[in-house]
Protein backbone atom coordinates (compact mmCIF):
# COMPACT_ATOMS: atom_id res chain seq x y z
CA UNK A 1 0.00 0.00 0.00
CA UNK A 2 2.79 2.37 0.87
CA UNK A 3 4.60 1.79 -2.42
CA UNK A 4 1.31 2.13 -4.38
CA UNK A 5 0.53 5.54 -2.84
CA UNK A 6 4.03 6.78 -3.49
CA UNK A 7 3.98 5.66 -7.12
CA UNK A 8 0.49 7.07 -7.64
CA UNK A 9 1.52 10.49 -6.35
CA UNK A 10 4.61 10.46 -8.53
CA UNK A 11 2.59 9.48 -11.59
CA UNK A 12 -0.09 12.14 -11.06
CA UNK A 13 2.42 14.86 -10.39
CA UNK A 14 4.47 13.97 -13.36
CA UNK A 15 1.40 13.70 -15.60
CA UNK A 16 0.22 17.17 -14.64
CA UNK A 17 3.64 18.56 -15.28
CA UNK A 18 3.86 16.85 -18.68
CA UNK A 19 0.40 18.03 -19.65
CA UNK A 20 1.29 21.57 -18.81
CA UNK A 21 4.26 21.27 -21.10
CA UNK A 22 2.29 19.72 -23.85
CA UNK A 23 4.03 16.33 -23.76
CA UNK A 24 1.08 14.08 -23.00
CA UNK A 25 2.26 11.46 -25.47
CA UNK A 26 5.14 10.37 -23.22
CA UNK A 27 3.15 9.93 -20.02
CA UNK A 28 2.20 6.33 -20.68
CA UNK A 29 5.80 5.25 -21.42
CA UNK A 30 7.22 6.95 -18.36
CA UNK A 31 4.53 5.47 -16.16
CA UNK A 32 5.53 1.97 -17.29
CA UNK A 33 9.24 2.61 -16.64
CA UNK A 34 8.63 3.93 -13.17
CA UNK A 35 6.41 0.97 -12.34
CA UNK A 36 9.05 -1.45 -13.55
CA UNK A 37 11.74 0.26 -11.44
CA UNK A 38 9.52 0.10 -8.40
CA UNK A 39 8.88 -3.60 -8.81
CA UNK A 40 12.62 -4.28 -9.12
CA UNK A 41 13.28 -2.31 -5.94
CA UNK A 42 10.69 -4.28 -4.02
CA UNK A 43 12.22 -7.57 -5.19
CA UNK A 44 15.74 -6.50 -4.18
CA UNK A 45 14.55 -5.25 -0.79
CA UNK A 46 12.71 -8.54 -0.14
CA UNK A 47 15.78 -10.63 -1.02
CA UNK A 48 18.00 -8.66 1.33
CA UNK A 49 15.47 -8.92 4.15
CA UNK A 50 15.11 -12.68 3.67
CA UNK A 51 18.89 -13.16 3.69
CA UNK A 52 19.32 -11.18 6.91
CA UNK A 53 16.59 -13.15 8.66
CA UNK A 54 18.01 -16.45 7.40
CA UNK A 55 21.57 -15.74 8.50
CA UNK A 56 20.95 -13.98 11.81
CA UNK A 57 17.96 -15.91 13.13
CA UNK A 58 17.02 -19.08 11.29
CA UNK A 59 20.50 -20.52 10.77
CA UNK A 60 21.66 -19.63 14.26
CA UNK A 61 18.62 -21.42 15.67
CA UNK A 62 19.22 -24.47 13.49
CA UNK A 63 22.94 -24.60 14.33
CA UNK A 64 22.23 -24.65 18.06
CA UNK A 65 20.63 -28.08 17.71
CA UNK A 66 22.50 -29.25 14.65
CA UNK A 67 26.16 -29.82 13.83
CA UNK A 68 27.26 -26.84 15.93
CA UNK A 69 26.77 -28.48 19.31
CA UNK A 70 26.74 -25.98 22.15
CA UNK A 71 29.24 -26.80 24.89
CA UNK A 72 27.90 -26.42 28.43
CA UNK A 73 29.40 -26.78 31.89
CA UNK A 74 28.50 -30.47 32.10
CA UNK A 75 31.33 -31.20 29.68
CA UNK A 76 34.05 -29.77 31.90
CA UNK A 77 36.24 -32.60 33.18
CA UNK A 78 37.23 -32.83 36.83
CA UNK A 79 40.70 -31.84 37.99
CA UNK A 80 43.40 -34.39 38.72
CA UNK A 81 45.50 -33.59 41.79
CA UNK A 82 48.36 -35.15 43.74
CA UNK A 83 48.01 -36.52 47.29
CA UNK A 84 48.46 -33.03 48.76
CA UNK A 85 45.90 -31.36 46.49
CA UNK A 86 48.42 -29.88 44.05
CA UNK A 87 46.90 -29.47 40.60
CA UNK A 88 48.15 -31.86 37.90
CA UNK A 89 45.47 -31.53 35.21
CA UNK A 90 42.55 -29.14 34.76
CA UNK A 91 40.22 -27.73 32.10
CA UNK A 92 40.10 -24.10 31.00
CA UNK A 93 37.43 -22.26 29.00
CA UNK A 94 38.46 -21.42 25.44
CA UNK A 95 36.80 -20.29 22.22
CA UNK A 96 36.85 -22.39 19.06
CA UNK A 97 36.36 -20.95 15.59
CA UNK A 98 33.96 -22.50 13.06
CA UNK A 99 32.54 -21.50 9.68
CA UNK A 100 29.11 -21.67 8.10
CA UNK A 101 30.03 -21.92 4.38
CA UNK A 102 26.40 -21.56 3.32
CA UNK A 103 26.27 -18.11 4.93
CA UNK A 104 29.41 -16.77 3.25
CA UNK A 105 29.13 -14.12 0.57
CA UNK A 106 32.58 -14.74 -0.91
CA UNK A 107 34.32 -17.87 0.35
CA UNK A 108 37.51 -17.21 -1.65
CA UNK A 109 37.87 -13.76 -0.13
CA UNK A 110 37.30 -15.22 3.35
CA UNK A 111 40.01 -17.83 2.77
CA UNK A 112 42.45 -15.18 1.57
CA UNK A 113 41.89 -12.96 4.61
CA UNK A 114 41.93 -15.76 7.20
CA UNK A 115 45.07 -17.44 5.85
CA UNK A 116 47.04 -14.22 6.34
CA UNK A 117 46.51 -14.38 10.12
CA UNK A 118 49.40 -16.07 11.91
CA UNK A 119 48.21 -19.21 13.64
CA UNK A 120 45.38 -20.02 11.22
CA UNK A 121 45.53 -23.02 8.84
CA UNK A 122 47.00 -22.32 5.41
CA UNK A 123 44.83 -21.32 2.46
CA UNK A 124 44.68 -24.83 0.98
CA UNK A 125 43.30 -26.33 4.19
CA UNK A 126 40.81 -23.50 4.65
CA UNK A 127 39.64 -23.76 1.05
CA UNK A 128 39.17 -27.51 1.39
CA UNK A 129 37.12 -27.14 4.57
CA UNK A 130 34.86 -24.46 3.12
CA UNK A 131 34.53 -25.88 -0.40
CA UNK A 132 31.10 -27.40 0.23
CA UNK A 133 28.74 -24.43 0.32
CA UNK A 134 25.86 -26.62 1.50
CA UNK A 135 27.55 -27.25 4.85
CA UNK A 136 26.51 -25.19 7.81
CA UNK A 137 29.32 -26.15 10.19
CA UNK A 138 33.04 -26.85 9.78
CA UNK A 139 35.80 -26.40 12.35
CA UNK A 140 38.46 -23.88 11.36
CA UNK A 141 40.55 -23.76 14.55
CA UNK A 142 40.04 -25.21 18.01
CA UNK A 143 40.98 -23.46 21.25
CA UNK A 144 41.74 -20.03 19.80
CA UNK A 145 43.73 -17.57 21.91
CA UNK A 146 42.02 -14.26 22.82
CA UNK A 147 44.46 -12.32 20.62
CA UNK A 148 43.79 -14.53 17.62
CA UNK A 149 40.05 -14.40 18.25
CA UNK A 150 40.16 -10.61 18.16
CA UNK A 151 42.06 -10.60 14.86
CA UNK A 152 39.52 -12.95 13.27
CA UNK A 153 36.54 -10.96 14.52
CA UNK A 154 38.04 -7.72 13.23
CA UNK A 155 37.80 -9.10 9.70
CA UNK A 156 34.01 -9.06 9.96
CA UNK A 157 33.56 -12.04 7.65
CA UNK A 158 29.94 -13.32 7.45
CA UNK A 159 29.66 -16.98 8.39
CA UNK A 160 32.66 -17.03 10.78
CA UNK A 161 31.65 -17.70 14.39
CA UNK A 162 33.03 -18.74 17.78
CA UNK A 163 31.67 -21.06 20.43
CA UNK A 164 32.58 -21.89 24.02
CA UNK A 165 34.93 -24.85 24.40
CA UNK A 166 37.07 -26.58 27.04
CA UNK A 167 40.76 -27.38 26.73
CA UNK A 168 42.59 -29.86 28.96
CA UNK A 169 45.74 -28.36 30.49
CA UNK A 170 48.57 -30.29 32.16
CA UNK A 171 50.23 -27.94 34.60
CA UNK A 172 53.61 -29.66 34.72
CA UNK A 173 54.04 -30.60 31.07
CA UNK A 174 56.00 -33.86 30.86
CA UNK A 175 56.51 -34.45 34.59
CA UNK A 176 53.52 -36.80 34.95
CA UNK A 177 52.96 -37.63 31.28
CA UNK A 178 53.04 -41.43 31.52
CA UNK A 179 50.86 -41.60 34.62
CA UNK A 180 48.32 -38.80 34.27
CA UNK A 181 48.36 -39.26 30.50
CA UNK A 182 46.78 -36.85 28.04
CA UNK A 183 43.60 -36.06 26.10
CA UNK A 184 42.87 -35.37 22.46
CA UNK A 185 41.54 -32.07 21.12
CA UNK A 186 37.99 -33.02 22.14
CA UNK A 187 39.05 -33.76 25.72
CA UNK A 188 38.78 -37.54 25.32
CA UNK A 189 41.44 -39.42 27.31
CA UNK A 190 44.15 -40.99 25.16
CA UNK A 191 46.36 -42.67 27.76
CA UNK A 192 47.09 -42.86 31.48
CA UNK A 193 44.54 -41.89 34.12
CA UNK A 194 42.87 -39.59 31.60
CA UNK A 195 41.83 -42.62 29.57
CA UNK A 196 41.03 -44.97 32.46
CA UNK A 197 38.79 -42.45 34.22
CA UNK A 198 37.49 -40.49 31.24
CA UNK A 199 33.83 -41.08 32.14
CA UNK A 200 34.33 -40.42 35.84
CA UNK A 201 36.26 -37.22 35.21
CA UNK A 202 33.46 -35.94 32.98
CA UNK A 203 30.71 -37.01 35.36
CA UNK A 204 32.29 -35.26 38.35
CA UNK A 205 33.49 -32.20 36.44
CA UNK A 206 30.57 -30.00 37.47
CA UNK A 207 30.41 -31.18 41.08
CA UNK A 208 33.62 -29.52 42.26
CA UNK A 209 35.22 -32.94 42.76
CA UNK A 210 38.79 -33.94 41.97
CA UNK A 211 40.48 -37.23 41.21
CA UNK A 212 43.07 -37.47 43.99
CA UNK A 213 46.11 -39.58 43.13
CA UNK A 214 48.71 -41.16 45.40
CA UNK A 215 51.45 -39.20 43.62
CA UNK A 216 53.50 -36.51 45.33
CA UNK A 217 54.67 -33.71 43.06
CA UNK A 218 57.79 -33.10 45.17
CA UNK A 219 58.90 -36.74 45.03
CA UNK A 220 58.04 -36.98 41.35
CA UNK A 221 60.16 -33.92 40.56
CA UNK A 222 63.14 -35.35 42.47
CA UNK A 223 62.88 -38.75 40.78
CA UNK A 224 62.52 -37.16 37.36
CA UNK A 225 65.50 -34.86 37.81
CA UNK A 226 67.85 -37.53 39.17
CA UNK A 227 66.85 -40.06 36.52
CA UNK A 228 67.32 -37.48 33.76
CA UNK A 229 70.79 -36.68 35.14
CA UNK A 230 71.69 -40.39 35.20
CA UNK A 231 70.46 -41.01 31.64
CA UNK A 232 72.58 -38.08 30.48
CA UNK A 233 75.65 -38.97 32.54
CA UNK A 234 75.74 -42.62 31.51
CA UNK A 235 74.46 -41.99 27.96
CA UNK A 236 71.61 -44.45 28.46
CA UNK A 237 68.81 -45.02 25.95
CA UNK A 238 66.29 -44.39 28.71
CA UNK A 239 65.39 -45.21 32.27
CA UNK A 240 62.61 -45.56 34.80
CA UNK A 241 61.88 -45.01 38.50
CA UNK A 242 59.10 -46.23 40.78
CA UNK A 243 58.71 -45.08 44.39
CA UNK A 244 56.05 -46.98 46.33
CA UNK A 245 54.91 -47.15 49.94
CA UNK A 246 54.37 -50.46 51.75
CA UNK A 247 50.61 -49.90 51.40
CA UNK A 248 50.99 -50.08 47.62
CA UNK A 249 50.53 -46.37 47.00
CA UNK A 250 52.74 -45.16 44.16
CA UNK A 251 54.32 -41.87 45.22
CA UNK A 252 56.37 -41.31 42.06
CA UNK A 253 56.59 -42.99 38.67
CA UNK A 254 58.93 -41.73 35.94
CA UNK A 255 59.78 -43.15 32.54
CA UNK A 256 62.29 -41.59 30.14
CA UNK A 257 62.07 -40.57 27.39
CA UNK A 258 58.77 -38.86 28.06
CA UNK A 259 56.53 -36.31 26.33
CA UNK A 260 54.66 -33.08 26.94
CA UNK A 261 51.03 -33.95 27.69
CA UNK A 262 50.01 -30.56 26.31
CA UNK A 263 51.52 -31.29 22.88
CA UNK A 264 50.42 -34.75 21.80
CA UNK A 265 51.14 -34.09 18.10
CA UNK A 266 54.88 -33.70 18.63
CA UNK A 267 55.53 -36.91 20.59
CA UNK A 268 56.53 -40.29 19.21
CA UNK A 269 55.44 -43.81 20.10
CA UNK A 270 58.78 -44.34 21.82
CA UNK A 271 58.20 -41.25 23.99
CA UNK A 272 54.78 -42.54 25.05
CA UNK A 273 56.09 -45.98 26.04
CA UNK A 274 55.83 -46.44 29.80
CA UNK A 275 58.85 -48.55 30.77
CA UNK A 276 57.55 -49.12 34.29
CA UNK A 277 54.27 -50.76 33.31
CA UNK A 278 54.57 -51.83 29.66
CA UNK A 279 58.19 -52.93 29.30
CA UNK A 280 58.86 -56.59 30.10
CA UNK A 281 62.55 -57.16 30.86
CA UNK A 282 64.70 -59.96 32.20
CA UNK A 283 65.50 -58.45 35.62
CA UNK A 284 68.88 -60.04 36.28
CA UNK A 285 70.23 -60.50 39.79
CA UNK A 286 67.46 -58.55 41.53
CA UNK A 287 65.33 -61.67 41.02
CA UNK A 288 67.68 -63.45 43.42
CA UNK A 289 65.61 -61.82 46.16
CA UNK A 290 62.75 -64.08 45.11
CA UNK A 291 65.06 -67.08 44.66
CA UNK A 292 66.43 -66.85 48.21
CA UNK A 293 62.98 -66.12 49.64
CA UNK A 294 61.64 -69.33 48.07
CA UNK A 295 64.58 -71.35 49.42
CA UNK A 296 64.15 -70.05 52.97
CA UNK A 297 60.35 -70.13 53.01
CA UNK A 298 60.10 -73.62 51.52
CA UNK A 299 62.64 -74.95 54.03
CA UNK A 300 65.04 -76.17 51.36
CA UNK A 301 67.87 -74.00 52.68
CA UNK A 302 69.09 -71.93 55.62
CA UNK A 303 71.28 -68.83 55.73
CA UNK A 304 74.20 -71.05 56.68
CA UNK A 305 73.69 -73.53 53.81
CA UNK A 306 76.84 -73.83 51.69
CA UNK A 307 77.05 -73.88 47.88
CA UNK A 308 80.22 -74.48 45.91
CA UNK A 309 80.87 -71.59 43.53
CA UNK A 310 84.45 -72.54 42.74
CA UNK A 311 83.77 -73.56 39.14
CA UNK A 312 81.25 -72.61 36.47
CA UNK A 313 78.05 -74.64 36.20
CA UNK A 314 76.96 -76.34 32.97
CA UNK A 315 73.32 -75.97 31.86
CA UNK A 316 72.94 -77.83 28.60
CA UNK A 317 75.35 -76.25 26.13
CA UNK A 318 75.67 -73.08 28.23
CA UNK A 319 77.81 -72.33 31.27
CA UNK A 320 76.74 -70.34 34.33
CA UNK A 321 79.53 -68.07 35.53
CA UNK A 322 79.97 -65.32 38.13
CA UNK A 323 80.97 -61.73 37.47
CA UNK A 324 84.11 -61.24 39.56
CA UNK A 325 83.27 -64.41 41.49
CA UNK A 326 84.90 -65.51 44.76
CA UNK A 327 85.93 -68.92 43.31
CA UNK A 328 85.12 -70.73 46.57
CA UNK A 329 82.24 -72.30 48.49
CA UNK A 330 79.73 -69.69 49.69
CA UNK A 331 77.06 -69.71 52.34
CA UNK A 332 73.58 -68.71 51.17
CA UNK A 333 74.07 -65.30 52.79
CA UNK A 334 77.43 -64.81 51.04
CA UNK A 335 75.99 -66.02 47.72
CA UNK A 336 73.30 -63.35 47.96
CA UNK A 337 75.58 -60.50 49.05
CA UNK A 338 78.20 -61.29 46.39
CA UNK A 339 75.45 -62.05 43.83
CA UNK A 340 76.72 -65.44 42.70
CA UNK A 341 74.90 -66.87 39.66
CA UNK A 342 76.45 -70.30 40.23
CA UNK A 343 75.20 -70.45 43.80
CA UNK A 344 71.78 -69.11 42.78
CA UNK A 345 71.30 -71.96 40.32
CA UNK A 346 72.34 -74.49 42.96
CA UNK A 347 69.98 -72.88 45.49
CA UNK A 348 67.13 -73.41 42.99
CA UNK A 349 68.07 -77.06 42.60
CA UNK A 350 67.23 -77.46 46.27
CA UNK A 351 63.51 -76.71 45.76
CA UNK A 352 62.96 -77.35 42.04
CA UNK A 353 60.95 -75.92 39.16
CA UNK A 354 57.49 -76.82 40.46
CA UNK A 355 57.89 -74.99 43.77
CA UNK A 356 59.58 -72.09 42.03
CA UNK A 357 56.63 -71.58 39.70
CA UNK A 358 54.11 -71.93 42.53
CA UNK A 359 55.80 -69.17 44.56
CA UNK A 360 56.10 -66.91 41.54
CA UNK A 361 52.40 -67.31 40.85
CA UNK A 362 51.67 -66.48 44.50
CA UNK A 363 53.84 -63.34 44.23
CA UNK A 364 52.03 -62.22 41.07
CA UNK A 365 55.14 -62.43 38.90
CA UNK A 366 53.37 -64.51 36.26
CA UNK A 367 50.32 -62.26 35.96
CA UNK A 368 49.62 -58.89 34.45
CA UNK A 369 50.06 -56.23 37.12
CA UNK A 370 47.00 -54.49 38.49
CA UNK A 371 47.07 -50.71 38.07
CA UNK A 372 44.56 -47.99 37.18
CA UNK A 373 46.10 -47.10 33.81
CA UNK A 374 45.58 -49.02 30.54
CA UNK A 375 49.28 -49.26 29.64
CA UNK A 376 50.11 -52.43 31.56
CA UNK A 377 52.09 -55.25 29.96
CA UNK A 378 52.08 -58.99 30.55
CA UNK A 379 55.08 -61.11 31.57
CA UNK A 380 56.90 -63.31 29.07
CA UNK A 381 56.95 -66.80 30.55
CA UNK A 382 58.99 -69.81 29.38
CA UNK A 383 56.99 -72.14 27.16
CA UNK A 384 58.49 -75.13 28.94
CA UNK A 385 59.12 -74.56 32.65
CA UNK A 386 61.62 -77.34 33.18
CA UNK A 387 64.70 -77.59 35.39
CA UNK A 388 66.86 -75.79 32.84
CA UNK A 389 64.43 -72.85 32.67
CA UNK A 390 64.15 -72.80 36.48
CA UNK A 391 67.92 -72.57 36.91
CA UNK A 392 68.23 -69.59 34.53
CA UNK A 393 65.24 -67.89 36.18
CA UNK A 394 66.98 -68.26 39.57
CA UNK A 395 69.51 -65.59 38.61
CA UNK A 396 67.17 -63.40 36.54
CA UNK A 397 67.07 -64.74 32.98
CA UNK A 398 64.41 -66.62 31.00
CA UNK A 399 61.50 -64.70 32.58
CA UNK A 400 60.66 -61.15 31.49
CA UNK A 401 58.52 -59.01 33.82
CA UNK A 402 57.62 -55.37 34.17
CA UNK A 403 59.38 -53.18 36.76
CA UNK A 404 55.99 -52.59 38.39
CA UNK A 405 55.46 -56.34 38.81
CA UNK A 406 58.97 -56.70 40.23
CA UNK A 407 58.71 -53.95 42.84
CA UNK A 408 55.26 -55.20 43.88
CA UNK A 409 56.56 -58.74 44.48
CA UNK A 410 59.71 -57.62 46.32
CA UNK A 411 57.73 -55.17 48.48
CA UNK A 412 55.34 -58.00 49.40
CA UNK A 413 58.27 -60.18 50.51
CA UNK A 414 59.81 -57.39 52.61
CA UNK A 415 56.45 -56.19 54.00
CA UNK A 416 56.54 -58.90 56.68
CA UNK A 417 55.48 -61.27 53.90
CA UNK A 418 52.10 -59.58 53.32
CA UNK A 419 50.91 -58.99 49.75
CA UNK A 420 51.10 -55.41 48.45
CA UNK A 421 48.99 -54.33 45.47
CA UNK A 422 50.03 -51.11 43.69
CA UNK A 423 47.60 -48.25 43.20
CA UNK A 424 47.56 -44.69 41.86
CA UNK A 425 44.27 -43.63 43.50
CA UNK A 426 44.47 -42.13 46.98
CA UNK A 427 42.40 -43.92 49.63
CA UNK A 428 41.61 -46.89 47.42
CA UNK A 429 43.69 -49.49 49.24
CA UNK A 430 45.29 -49.75 52.62
CA UNK A 431 47.76 -52.20 54.14
CA UNK A 432 47.01 -55.88 53.44
CA UNK A 433 45.12 -57.88 56.04
CA UNK A 434 45.68 -61.39 57.39
CA UNK A 435 45.15 -63.95 54.66
CA UNK A 436 47.23 -62.16 52.02
CA UNK A 437 50.50 -63.71 53.14
CA UNK A 438 53.08 -64.68 50.49
CA UNK A 439 56.04 -65.67 52.72
CA UNK A 440 56.56 -66.01 56.46
CA UNK A 441 57.62 -63.18 58.76
CA UNK A 442 60.92 -65.02 59.38
CA UNK A 443 61.66 -65.18 55.65
CA UNK A 444 60.82 -61.51 55.27
CA UNK A 445 63.09 -60.55 58.15
CA UNK A 446 65.97 -62.62 56.75
CA UNK A 447 65.69 -60.97 53.32
CA UNK A 448 65.71 -57.51 54.88
CA UNK A 449 68.90 -58.40 56.78
CA UNK A 450 70.53 -59.78 53.63
CA UNK A 451 69.62 -56.71 51.57
CA UNK A 452 71.10 -54.51 54.27
CA UNK A 453 74.36 -56.45 53.93
CA UNK A 454 74.31 -55.89 50.15
CA UNK A 455 74.26 -52.11 50.71
CA UNK A 456 76.95 -52.26 53.41
CA UNK A 457 79.37 -54.73 51.86
CA UNK A 458 78.13 -55.86 48.44
CA UNK A 459 77.28 -54.41 45.02
CA UNK A 460 74.87 -51.86 46.51
CA UNK A 461 77.46 -49.94 48.56
CA UNK A 462 77.10 -46.82 46.38
CA UNK A 463 73.44 -46.58 47.38
CA UNK A 464 74.32 -46.17 51.05
CA UNK A 465 73.15 -43.00 52.82
CA UNK A 466 74.60 -41.93 56.16
CA UNK A 467 72.12 -42.14 59.00
CA UNK A 468 69.58 -44.23 57.06
CA UNK A 469 69.39 -48.02 57.05
CA UNK A 470 68.99 -48.50 53.32
CA UNK A 471 68.39 -52.05 52.08
CA UNK A 472 68.78 -53.04 48.45
CA UNK A 473 69.88 -55.35 45.67
CA UNK A 474 71.44 -54.63 42.27
CA UNK A 475 71.00 -56.48 39.02
CA UNK A 476 72.67 -56.30 35.61
CA UNK A 477 70.96 -58.21 32.80
CA UNK A 478 72.08 -58.45 29.20
CA UNK A 479 69.42 -57.61 26.64
CA UNK A 480 68.50 -60.08 23.94
CA UNK A 481 69.70 -59.23 20.44
CA UNK A 482 68.21 -61.51 17.86
CA UNK A 483 68.41 -65.08 19.16
CA UNK A 484 71.13 -64.37 21.69
CA UNK A 485 72.64 -61.67 23.86
CA UNK A 486 75.17 -60.27 21.39
CA UNK A 487 78.95 -60.40 21.37
CA UNK A 488 80.79 -59.62 24.60
CA UNK A 489 82.13 -56.33 23.20
CA UNK A 490 78.74 -55.15 22.02
CA UNK A 491 76.31 -56.34 24.68
CA UNK A 492 73.46 -54.12 25.81
CA UNK A 493 72.42 -54.08 29.46
CA UNK A 494 69.51 -53.29 31.71
CA UNK A 495 70.79 -52.25 35.13
CA UNK A 496 68.45 -52.19 38.12
CA UNK A 497 68.53 -51.27 41.79
CA UNK A 498 65.65 -52.11 44.10
CA UNK A 499 65.63 -51.20 47.75
CA UNK A 500 64.02 -49.21 50.51
CA UNK A 501 64.11 -47.97 54.08
CA UNK A 502 64.06 -48.30 57.02
CA UNK A 503 65.41 -51.85 57.29
CA UNK A 504 63.18 -53.28 60.02
CA UNK A 505 59.90 -52.02 58.54
CA UNK A 506 60.53 -50.78 54.97
CA UNK A 507 57.87 -48.12 54.53
CA UNK A 508 59.14 -46.95 51.14
CA UNK A 509 60.52 -48.97 48.23
CA UNK A 510 62.44 -47.59 45.26
CA UNK A 511 63.24 -49.14 41.88
CA UNK A 512 65.69 -47.49 39.46
CA UNK A 513 66.59 -48.87 36.03
CA UNK A 514 68.75 -47.67 33.14
CA UNK A 515 68.54 -48.93 29.57
CA UNK A 516 72.01 -49.70 28.20
CA UNK A 517 74.11 -47.27 30.29
CA UNK A 518 77.71 -46.71 29.18
CA UNK A 519 80.88 -46.91 31.23
CA UNK A 520 82.59 -43.67 32.22
CA UNK A 521 85.98 -42.68 33.58
CA UNK A 522 84.36 -42.35 36.99
CA UNK A 523 83.17 -45.99 36.87
CA UNK A 524 86.61 -47.26 35.78
CA UNK A 525 85.19 -48.75 32.62
CA UNK A 526 82.34 -50.67 34.30
CA UNK A 527 78.70 -50.33 33.22
CA UNK A 528 77.15 -52.63 35.84
CA UNK A 529 74.34 -51.69 38.23
CA UNK A 530 76.60 -51.03 41.20
CA UNK A 531 78.29 -48.23 39.25
CA UNK A 532 75.28 -46.40 37.75
CA UNK A 533 71.83 -47.17 39.24
CA UNK A 534 73.14 -47.63 42.80
CA UNK A 535 74.56 -44.07 42.99
CA UNK A 536 71.43 -42.79 41.23
CA UNK A 537 69.32 -44.42 43.95
CA UNK A 538 71.53 -42.81 46.59
CA UNK A 539 70.92 -39.36 45.08
CA UNK A 540 67.19 -39.96 45.20
CA UNK A 541 67.26 -41.35 48.75
CA UNK A 542 69.24 -38.36 50.05
CA UNK A 543 66.60 -35.96 48.75
CA UNK A 544 63.40 -37.83 49.53
CA UNK A 545 64.16 -39.05 53.06
CA UNK A 546 63.68 -35.57 54.63
CA UNK A 547 60.40 -35.13 52.74
CA UNK A 548 59.03 -38.56 53.58
CA UNK A 549 59.74 -38.08 57.26
CA UNK A 550 58.44 -34.52 57.39
CA UNK A 551 55.19 -33.83 59.18
CA UNK A 552 53.42 -32.53 56.08
CA UNK A 553 53.95 -35.56 53.84
CA UNK A 554 50.66 -37.23 54.63
CA UNK A 555 47.71 -35.12 53.42
CA UNK A 556 45.47 -33.78 56.12
CA UNK A 557 42.03 -35.42 56.10
CA UNK A 558 40.32 -32.03 56.26
CA UNK A 559 42.16 -30.93 53.12
CA UNK A 560 41.00 -34.03 51.27
CA UNK A 561 37.42 -33.48 52.39
CA UNK A 562 37.54 -29.97 50.98
CA UNK A 563 38.64 -31.45 47.65
CA UNK A 564 35.60 -33.73 47.52
CA UNK A 565 37.82 -36.36 46.02
CA UNK A 566 36.30 -39.12 43.95
CA UNK A 567 36.29 -42.43 45.79
CA UNK A 568 36.84 -45.23 43.30
CA UNK A 569 36.89 -48.81 44.54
Amino acid sequence: MLFRKIFSALFNGFAMWQTSKGHAETIAKLRMRIAFSGVCGVIVFSCISYRLVDVMIVRRYISSDGPCRRVDDTERKADIVDRNGELLATSIVTASCFADPSAMIDADEAVEKLSKIHGMPDSNKLKMRMSDRTKRFVWLLRHVSPQLQEQIMDLGIPGIHFQKDYKRIYIHGNLFSHVVGCSDIDGVGVCGLEKSFSKELTAFGTENKSLVTTLDIRLQAIAHEELRNAVSKFKAAGGNVVLMSNTGEILAMVSLPDFDSNDLRSCSINDMFNRNTLGAYEPGSVLKIVNVAIALDSGSAMLSSVYDATHSLKIGKFSVTDFRGKKRPLTLAEAFVYSSNIAAAKIEQGFGARIQRAYMELLGLLDKASLEIPEVGSPIIPKIWNETAAMTISYGYGLAITPLTLISAVTSILNDGMRVTPTLIYGKRKRSVDGDRVVSSETSRALRDLMRLVVRYGTGKKASVDGVEIIGKTGTAYQTQGRGYGADCNRKRITTFIGGFPKDVPQYMLLVSLDNPKATDETNGFATAGHNVAPTAKNIFKRIVPLLYSADHEPDDSDLKSLKYVKLG
